[in-house]
């Protein structure tokens, strides 16, 4: 496999610009826009039309949503917001709303959570807890921190820093941002059938632990049967497979409830489709098994106490994979939105220290470290805007990983289900 940069498909990007930076970058404009000169679509899919300019800065000042597109006279494909002068007060004033919406909620979800944060360390010590560890190895300690954090202190700091980063900007300088704009927007509309079926399996197998699991209690039945037990298989002398080869396998597509797989599968989505879009399919799926069999084997090497599941080694190993690989392709994504893969470890850190009772920090360490080294060894730098095509060895070994993914999948649901 190789990381040589021709282009490919219906839409070559010149030598001096990646795709979503081309005029054909952009959607045509919609069958509504034969009725009326201006208009935009929301981030829902929803298309309003309006009169004149002022019209349209007017609806989208009132808009609930975010607005993805819009259309005017002046070009004749759609264009993100930011590219048309005339908007630039509105989509400050929407983002001072924002910012404050972000303040306002994060403030009040802080209160909720923040209070049973201060339950739960209360309960710890009233129970006799006599060192700091106590706490900070308790689930349910660890579990209202998190969502304290992800519901209240995120939130509220997303707000602060939009609120003052808008005391800084100037209409002008909204301009400085359409390179940002129209990737996001080239990104949402890109196809990535592959990623949606990585997710379907993950999904079946959630939907077969659901089945099993209902009305189980400890460690729940899909996770004895398939999961990876490590020690803890000792205490179920009933499970003759507990240290089996394959569970650091069908561990990485288990999760230990509904909102486990909610987030994963979440990041699955954006991750997914970034690495497909841009590094096309066969190196997701290769990126996503192998993070997901090391991170495994990390798990087991670092932490063989604790039974382990979940789909977060692959996730790591997208966002290492990204990290590099957009590292070595410049050109292909905007700088600023290069920086959001390195806020997102400082999040997983900030998750993992705040979750590290319940969170397998060692699978995510593993996965990202594999996704990063397997960018690192396949993908030699460019200096192209142009994506990398996909070589034939490429489509057969992503293929293979594909078929190992579908084959692990299988042997986890016909384990949990008890079929030999």
């Amino acid at each position: 496999m190789n990381g040589s940069s021709n282009s490919e498909g219906s839409v070559h990007a010149a030598d001096d610009q990646p795709e979503w930076a081309l005029f054909t970058g952009m959607p045509e404009k919609p069958v509504e826009a034969g009725e009326s000169d201006f208009g935009f679509i929301d981030s829902k899919g929803v298309t309003s039309t309006a009169s004149c300019v002022n019209d349209l800065a007017e609806k989208i000042g009132k808009s609930r949503e975010s607005v993805d597109l819009v259309w005017t006279p002046d070009s004749e494909r759609m264009q993100v917001t930011e590219e048309v002068p005339a908007l630039n007060k509105v989509i400050l004033n929407r983002r001072k709303k924002f910012a404050e919406r972000d303040i306002s909620d994060g403030i009040r979800m802080g209160l909720v959570f923040g209070s049973m944060l201060i339950y739960t360390l209360y309960a710890v010590w009233s129970n006799g807890a006599k060192t700091i560890e106590s706490f900070y190895t308790n689930q349910l300690t660890g579990l209202a921190a998190l969502l304290f954090f992800i519901f209240g202190l995120l939130p509220f700091y997303e707000g602060w820093k939009l609120r003052r980063s808008l005391a800084r900007l100037d209409v002008s300088s909204i301009q400085d941002e359409i390179p940002d704009a129209r990737f996001d927007v080239w990104l949402r509309r890109q196809s990535i059938p592959v990623t949606w079926v990585l997710l379907a399996c993950l999904l079946a197998v959630g939907l077969v632990q659901l089945y099993i699991d209902r009305g189980s209690g400890g460690i729940s039945t899909s996770i004895q049967q398939a999961g990876q037990l490590k020690k803890e298989g000792i205490k179920l002398p009933n499970i003759d497979d507990a240290h089996a080869w394959w569970r650091v396998l069908t561990g990485g597509v288990l999760h230990g409830n509904p909102i486990h797989f909610l987030m994963n599968a979440v990041g699955i989505l954006y991750l997914g489709r970034r690495t497909e879009a841009l590094a096309r399919w066969p190196h997701m799926l290769i990126v996503f098994v192998s993070a997901m069999w090391v991170g495994g084997i990390a798990s087991a090497k670092l932490l063989p106490a604790d039974p382990a599941v979940g789909a977060s080694g692959g996730l790591m190993g997208l966002l290492g994979f990204l990290i590099i690989y957009e590292g070595l392709h410049r050109r292909l994504v905007p700088r600023s939105v290069r920086r959001r893969l390195f806020a997102g470890v400082a999040l997983m850190a900030v998750m993992g220290f705040l979750g590290m009772s319940f969170i397998d920090n060692a699978a995510h360490a593993g996965g990202l470290l594999a996704g990063m080294m397997y960018a690192w060894l396949v993908f030699p730098p460019s200096f192209t805007a142009r994506r990398p095509r996909v070589m034939g060895k490429d489509k057969v070994v992503g293929a293979a990983a594909g078929l190992a993914l579908l084959a692990i999948c299988a042997l986890a649901c016909s384990k949990i289900l008890g079929i030999s």
